[in-house]
């Protein structure tokens, strides 16, 4: 047993890093498909990660040494189909037809390793059915294929990184993996009944997505700042070394390249940046319609020129006080003055997670906010094979009433961002 359990804990061990790493990528990937991110894919994604990660280290760990690796003698590989069931018969007292050998049959060792390697790829079988949804002959090929990949990876010794292999090609096992995943492509519908199906996760998920979310925006600055600013201003900063420049230049590829970054991008972007534009998600007026170049770059000097300086200059100064003992008379005033300004961006933020209205300080002063560009609708009908328009016909007759509410349903829908 406990051959199983290193593996399983190496893998709850390994899994936080993992999960970090593509938590980014998996969050663009899903607020550029559907605008938003519900709970449950995220159960569903992360716990097919940890049960491939968990699987792969059941098939390689634990490591041996190389040294005794390459002193083995055993077989590399087993190419007789139905072998461990000829070994099973032989090593256990089992007979079909008396009841009684079936207990004793449990207890024998021999009667666990089939067992495991047909459930090692039962949940495997079940995600791909449950969750990527394909077909019951698309499981068999894909449980084989993963199968097929986890042997060759015993027979090539990791890799090449032994000498030889340290565990055995079998046949027998290509055949029982391939069994688990069909039997879970089998067993899959009885548990889609329990939990929710992968298209009530797109409907709400895409019904969420019109909303622009707390933490939608927060990914859309994260890319700009921590990619594109970064990538931008170190690339400023480099070409002024090679232009001769020497001097700190660490303030200036800074500016340069949120300059680029929120002024340049927004230029090109019809109103977007790198980081919006991979959330999909748009500056508009409040109204919804298209907001002026200068009206962005407004709000955008507001958010880091004004509120994103004030609170590194406020920061510093409070540092030369309190951290570096520079009690100086200016800097008293200075953090005084910078007192001001930063109480306010505080008590504006505060204020808006408080209310869940999101229209921070530079959005109400440059009379912005930001939309979903999302489409559900569309990505419903493409879906379906047609427009979802056909199914729910509108009402478009000039002077009806009823179109002028739609549309302005519709346009409210548009421009509202997520209150939460």
């Amino acid at each position: 047993m406990s051959a199983y359990v290193f593996p399983l804990k190496m893998a709850a061990v390994t899994f936080p890093i993992i999960a970090l790493l593509i938590a980014l990528p998996f969050l663009i990937g899903q607020y550029r498909r559907y605008g938003s991110l519900v709970f449950w894919r995220a159960v569903v994604v992360y716990t097919f990660i940890f049960y491939l990660l968990a699987a792969y280290f059941l098939v390689i760990l634990p490591l041996p040494d190389r040294a005794s690796v390459a002193a083995l003698t055993t077989p590399r590989y087993s190419l007789m189909p139905f072998h461990e069931l000829q070994e099973f018969l032989a090593a256990t007292p089992f007979v079909w037809n008396q009841p009684a050998t079936w207990l004793a049959t449990v207890r024998e060792s021999t009667f666990f390793m089939p067992l495991f390697n047909v459930a090692l790829t039962l949940p495997f079988g079940v995600y791909l059915r449950y969750y990527f949804k394909r077909p019951v002959w698309q499981v068999v090929i894909a449980s084989f294929a993963l199968s097929l990949f986890f042997e060759l990876t015993q027979l090539s010794g990791l890799y090449g990184y032994y000498p030889r292999p340290y565990r055995l090609f079998e046949v027998d096992d290509l055949i029982l993996n391939t069994l688990g995943g069909t039997l879970g492509g089998l067993l899959a519908p009885t548990l889609m009944r329990v939990f929710p199906s992968r298209d009530e996760m797109d409907q709400a998920a895409l019904e969420k997505g019109r909303h622009v979310t707390w933490t939608r925006r927060l990914v859309a600055l994260l890319i700009d700042n921590l990619l594109v600013a970064s990538i931008l201003g170190a690339l400023a900063h480099l070409l002024l070394q090679l232009l001769g420049v020497n001097s700190d230049l660490t303030l200036f590829g800074n500016v340069a390249g949120l300059v680029l970054t929120f002024g340049l991008m927004p230029l090109l972007m019809n109103g977007q940046t790198p980081g919006k534009r991979a959330v999909r998600i748009r500056i508009v007026r409040l109204d919804g319609s298209p907001a002026s170049i200068w009206r962005i770059w407004w709000r955008e000097f507001l958010l880091y020129g004004v509120a994103f300086y004030t609170m590194r200059a406020f920061q510093a100064v409070f540092d030369q006080i309190f951290t570096k003992f520079h009690r100086t008379e200016t800097n008293f005033i200075l953090l005084g003055l910078l007192a001001i300004p930063a109480l306010f961006l505080v008590a504006n933020f505060l204020w808006e997670v408080v209310t869940r209205d999101n229209r921070y300080f530079y959005d109400v002063w440059a009379d912005t906010t930001q939309v979903s560009t999302v489409e559900a609708d569309k990505w419903y009908g493409k879906k379906r094979g047609g427009r979802a328009a056909a199914s729910e016909p509108r009402a478009t007759a000039a002077g009806d009433p009823d179109s002028k509410a739609g549309d302005a349903t519709a346009a409210q829908d548009e421009t509202t961002a997520e209150r939460d």
